[in-house]
């Protein structure tokens, strides 16, 4: 068995600046990508972007008028999980085309943050 030369690893990884700088570009990406979802066929319209920052709730008046607060409870909770749910998928594409199979790899890493 031949021993490894760790001396040659650096041509299996890229340049380490080459990945912070797609590491920023990935954040940059999420920070401006529009994510929406919406709950009760519209009724509740929650806008924000994939890194889970919410920039606008809308609720339909119709959903204001009505005297049931569960069901207005419950359609706001859904519209906000589907919220997190799209960010998340959104976030993880946006890594996956900036970072490549660096994405992946990274999915379980402590630099998970950093694409989230």
């Amino acid at each position: 068995m031949n021993d490894f030369d760790f001396g040659q690893l650096g041509q299996f990884l890229p340049d380490l600046g080459e990945i912070n700088n797609k590491l920023a570009r990935v954040s940059e990406r999420v920070a401006r990508e529009p994510v929406t979802a919406e709950s009760g066929g519209g009724m509740v319209s929650i806008v924000g972007t994939a890194d889970m920052r919410v920039k606008s709730v809308k609720l339909d008046n119709n959903l204001l008028s009505l005297e049931d607060n569960e069901m207005t409870s419950d359609l706001i909770t859904a519209a906000f999980n589907q919220l997190i749910e799209k960010c998340k998928e959104r976030s993880a594409e946006i890594a996956t085309e900036e970072l490549g199979p660096l994405a992946s790899m990274m999915q379980n890493s402590p630099l998970t943050s950093l694409i989230r």
